[in-house]
């Protein structure tokens, strides 16, 4: 292809975008420079690589000073390179691999040609480690390592525990280096795959339903990116998940396989907990089947990759009720929901162990044609259809009736071409073009009721609809457009590109749709069910939301029409040069640029008018924030600077880092609650709209309103979501410094890492609704006290979301590692982070982001404390071993082992009867940490019939106190937000493969094996009971550790002696993470 030709492609590309975000990796390259003698260039020398599974060639000459690059190379290998010159030496390399997102560096000095010899055999022997265009950490995981690591689940954050710096939750939520899990961004074949609205815990397409979005047979190699100093990359703040799929070559090649998991393929009770008899867990099956082959169409040219899989999975949740420590007892319980089906007709399900379950159905295929030997392209097709089953769970702190879970279905549909092209020589150019569709639609399970939750001493019940599935459908398009045009220069590689996101989404999402009441006991609702009419008991809190349009006029409460549709894209420009000052010292350095683009909301003319005088006039202040109103497109600034020093030029120590901005992604759920929380779509009702109180209403279509706007009427009412228009993505600014150095002993590596993530924007929030402090309580603790009363009453809480510079995260990580050789593998890595922020935003909701809240001096003052994502303590370490009996016999062993600090846990308030701060019906206070008694106003407390007074519970605190390490520090203080840790948690795990083969073909080339697995997930219970313990804090790691009696200015307190050290954290026994080992077997038949 001529100059010409690729400039019109690459300008004809960025001025046809129109908005963009970040993009992903899908090739990598090779550089060097080429020499004669006396470190003279050489003008004019071939540099040739074949990919030999598909013949495909790529090819390049040297520039006048010897320099050569060769851009948009398949990922993988083997390669053969042969580097050639007239009149000199050929020299050839093999068995080269290239890693995703890489340059490998390849120098050479080629010497005058004689009879004798006229070609040099290399083989190459790479550690994935030094190369030239590393700069930050970075993880790469290879399909060996898929294979062999174990993976209990077949997930891709198994795999993705490798990464020193990240944090996999037993859910799958991914958290790197320190950042919000919703701050990633996950590409396949350099389309975008996360879960942009911002739903997914584990930020990836399919992930509400807990399901990979794509196969693990699938996938070739992937890489974790935390700090690339390349304007490339972006879309994120804490790291990059680049995913390649396989494809075909020019042998066939393809595989069947099974994998299987039972009851009887598990432990019995783990040690730790106190029974006479250790019980193995309920009857459930779990199994994964799939196929995969791939081979050629027309040799060279044409090839193709199809891959199936089939997963049906069930997950028992073991209950014990003698450990539940609420008040109630068995017959309690089971009279209560007896009492809901003889008075209402409705059967809440059952509250003791539960299954939940899992299917999906995945289908990728995969087309790669080389046109010729200058251009390529590879059509690709992604399909996941999933459906879970997850009834609700009981815990000790909670009974929960099985019929208030969720029934989720998905279905995601995603495709992706990419052209790679090049003139032979110093210009090429990728483009990617993608299209996914998501459809997730979340419903209740069982018959509709409203959802109830009643107070029962240190715990709760709860029954009923799940209340934020009861109106629960989202709907997404997404159409991306990549394109980066690279120039090679002597010494400089000029990257020039622009890339485009369009995402068209229509969210229905009408929370508590059924109704949701709450009561302050078991007692309080049995008023209901006694038959007894005129004694029931009022509500203590009761939400209720609704559509207030009606478009069919059928004055029904019409939640579709109500749904938030709207449009969000960007576009990105940059431009950077990867600059080989010296042979050994690369610098790159770039700036891209992106600019978002919201589209218009529905206008409300009476908020904007009437309540914004009414709020500024109290003195609030809404930053220009209106309904209607959206985000202004402004440019986000992403200048970076990356350094690779190979220091002896002889890849033995390599000294890389570099300083940068990086621009995340929102998830769009936040910004989009601004379509339909606009005080003309949905409605809402909550206790203050009763000044008599409000009572229990069975009916989900005919709940009290109150004084409220009516469903379908028209009025205007509900929550309002606003953002400062002058709001801007979350960003980042990164510094980093690594080194790797070869220690000559065994091939080992030791590498160290220091980065350090400054928050130059990150999301807050503010209710500007409520009238707001109205003093502040008396003695030590003196903090605020507010009132929740509205300004407005015609709507309901108004959230504004903006922006604060505040934070920073930072992980200093020191590796080991042992490159493969002779079969054996491993890595070993120690690394400690921590930081700081003002909001975790670990929500969906912009009304649970302020609501859930943990402070001091309330939501509304929020101030600078502990991440949640703060990693702590964590040892890593993995080891891969292959043992060949014979040709036809072979053995393999993968290993990993994880030992880390517990969650975070913040110390807060019991609100069961008052609250303390008053700034909402959720009051999440933070305990002060009382110095001696006369800090704190204890009160007689009765609790299982004994009196406990003021003196008996403050000497039980007050051992509380000594006995916590965190909170004896902090007397005389308030605990603060994620302040403490839970205990220090071990895991390991072990993969067994155990492979069969026979050779046949004329020529004994084609092999077919029969390989059969173990996984096994925390192998440590499997060889003793009481080893391989994991603990976890309920209730959101919140320790609800004193209860507020009375409020006001003078508080009073109780403190439940029964409360101990010991009894914080309980014993995890959910799922496949948990103390409880767990084995996968796997049979699998294998022919190349």
């Amino acid at each position: 292809m001529n100059k010409s030709l690729q400039i019109f492609l690459f300008l004809g590309i960025i001025l046809s975008s129109m908005a963009s975000m970040g993009q992903g990796v899908t090739t990598s390259s090779i550089n060097g420079r080429v020499l004669e003698g006396e470190d003279q260039p050489l003008l004019g020398a071939t540099i040739v690589a074949v990919h030999t599974p598909t013949g495909t060639k790529y090819g390049s000459v040297t520039d006048i000073e010897g320099y050569y690059r060769i851009n948009n190379m398949r990922v993988g290998g083997p390669y053969d390179i042969t580097i050639t010159y007239v009149g000199k030496q050929d020299l050839a390399l093999n068995n080269i691999f290239l890693q995703l997102g890489e340059s490998e560096q390849i120098n050479a000095t080629l010497a005058e040609s004689t009879n004798a010899l006229d070609e040099i055999v290399i083989q190459a022997q790479r550690n994935g480690i030094f190369d030239s265009g590393k700069t930050g950490p970075e993880t790469n995981i290879s399909t060996r390592e898929i294979n062999t690591l174990p993976t209990t689940t077949r997930n891709i954050s198994d795999l993705l525990r490798k990464t020193p710096q990240a944090d996999v939750s037993e859910g799958g939520a991914i958290t790197l280096a320190g950042q919000n899990n919703r701050y990633n961004s996950f590409y396949i074949d350099g389309t975008v795959q996360n879960d942009a609205f911002g739903l997914s815990g584990t930020g990836t397409n399919g992930g509400q339903v807990g399901v990979n979005p794509i196969s693990l047979d699938a996938i070739e190699s992937f890489s974790v990116n935390l700090a690339p100093f390349d304007v490339r990359q972006s879309g994120f703040a804490g790291g990059t998940i680049n995913a390649i799929t396989r494809s075909g070559t020019n042998e066939w090649s393809g595989s069947a396989y099974g994998y299987y998991r039972n009851e009887d393929l598990a432990g019995k009770t783990p040690g730790g907990f106190d029974l006479d008899e250790r019980e193995k867990l309920d009857e459930f099956t779990a199994t994964l089947i799939g196929a995969r082959i791939g081979g050629p169409i027309i040799e060279n040219k044409l090839f193709f990759f199809l891959n199936y899989e089939r997963q049906d999975e069930e997950t028992p949740r073991f209950f014990n009720f003698d450990d539940y420590q609420g008040n109630a007892s068995l017959a309690d319980i089971q009279a209560l929901r007896q009492g809901l089906i003889n008075t209402y007709g409705y059967d809440p399900g059952t509250f003791g162990n539960s299954t939940e379950s899992l299917t999906s159905d995945k289908f990728t295929a995969r087309l790669d044609f080389n046109l010729d030997e200058l251009n390529t392209f590879t059509l690709k097709h992604n399909y996941v259809k999933a459906e879970s089953l997850s009834p609700s769970l009981s815990s000790p702190r909670g009974i929960n009736f099985s019929n208030a879970g969720i029934f989720f279905p998905s279905e995601t549909n995603s495709s992706t071409l990419e052209w790679r092209t090049t003139n032979g020589s110093d210009l090429s150019n990728n483009l990617v073009i993608g299209y996914t569709t998501v459809n997730d639609d979340r419903d209740p399970i069982g018959n509709p009721f409203p959802r109830v939750s009643l107070g029962d001493g240190p715990g709760g019940i709860t029954f009923g609809s799940e209340a934020f599935s009861t109106g629960n459908i989202l709907e997404q398009e997404v159409f991306t457009v990549t394109n980066n045009f690279e120039i090679q220069s002597g010494a400089h590689n000029i990257t020039v590109g622009g890339n485009f996101e369009y995402f068209n989404v229509r969210n229905v999402f009408v929370r508590q749709n059924f109704g949701q009441y709450s009561f302050f006991s078991l007692a309080d609702f049995n008023t209901y069910l006694d038959g007894t009419a005129g004694n029931e008991a009022d509500a203590r809190f009761y939400d209720y939301s609704y559509s207030l349009l009606d478009p069919a006029g059928t004055s029904g409460d019409d939640i579709e029409a109500a749904a938030a549709a709207f449009k969000y894209s960007q576009l990105g420009f940059y431009a950077q040069d990867a600059w080989n000052l010296t042979e050994n010292f690369t610098m790159t350095y770039g700036v891209r640029f992106d600019v978002p683009f919201f589209s218009d909301g529905t206008v409300n003319d009476d908020f904007n008018t009437r309540t914004v005088a009414l709020l500024e006039a109290a003195g609030k202040d809404l930053q220009g924030a209106r309904v209607g109103k959206p985000i202004k497109s402004q440019i986000h600034v992403a200048p970076r600077l990356g350094i690779n020093w190979d220091v002896n030029g002889d890849n033995s120590t390599q000294i890389r880092g570099g300083i940068g901005v990086f621009t995340s992604r929102i998830p769009l759920v936040w910004p989009g609650g601004t379509y339909n929380n606009n005080g003309i779509s949905v409605g809402g009702v909550d206790e203050r709209n009763f000044p008599g109180g409000v009572q229990f209403v069975a009916d989900p279509a005919n709940q009290p309103i109150g004084n409220g706007a009516a469903p379908g009427s028209g009025q205007l009412g509900g929550q309002i979501d606003l953002f400062a228009p002058d709001f801007k993505l979350p960003q980042v600014l990164k510094y980093n410094i690594g080194v790797d150095q070869e220690l000559g002993v065994w091939g080992l590596i030791a590498s160290a890492d220091f980065l350090y993530n400054d928050v130059l924007s990150n999301v807050q929030y503010e209710n500007i609704n409520i009238v707001g402090q109205v003093g502040n309580l008396n003695g030590a603790d003196n903090r605020p006290l507010y009132s929740r009363s509205l300004v407005d009453r015609t709507y309901g809480s108004v959230y504004l979301g903006s922006n604060t510079d505040k934070g920073y995260s930072y992980n200093a990580t020191f590796t080991l590692t042992k490159p493969v050789q002779n079969g054996f593998g491993a890595s070993a890595a120690y690394t400690y982070g921590d930081g700081k922020e003002v909001f975790d935003n670990t929500s969906s909701q912009n009304s649970s982001q302020w609501r859930n809240l943990v402070t001091v001096n309330g939501k509304n003052q929020a101030g600078l404390t502990n991440s949640q994502f703060a990693t702590g303590h964590r040892v890593t370490a993995s080891a891969t071993y292959e043992l060949n009996w014979n040709e036809n016999i072979r053995t393999q062993f993968g290993l990993f082992y994880t030992g880390q600090n517990g969650a975070r846990i913040s110390y807060i308030y019991d609100q069961e009867n008052t609250l303390l701060l008053g700034d909402d019906s959720r009051d999440n206070a933070s305990i002060y940490v009382p110095a001696n008694a006369s800090e704190i106003n204890l009160v007689p407390l009765v609790s299982n019939g004994q009196v406990f007074t003021a003196a008996d519970q403050y000497a039980a605190l007050d051992a509380f106190i000594e006995n916590d390490e965190y909170l004896r520090s902090r007397r005389g203080q308030y605990a603060e937000r994620n302040g403490s840790r839970a205990s220090w948690n071990h895991s390991i795990d072990l993969k067994v493969l155990q492979d069969f083969s026979i050779y046949t073909g004329a020529n004994k080339d084609k092999r077919n094996t029969l390989q059969l697995s173990v996984d096994i997930f925390n192998v440590a219970n499997l060889l003793n009971k009481d080893w391989g313990e994991i603990t976890q804090v309920p209730n959101f790691n919140e320790v609800e550790l004193i209860r507020t009696e009375s409020g006001g200015a003078n508080p009073t307190f109780t403190f439940d002696p029964s409360i101990t050290n010991n009894s914080i954290e309980q014993i995890d026994d959910f799922g496949t993470r948990s103390s409880r080992w767990q084995m996968q077997i796997g049979a699998r038949y294998i022919f190349n």
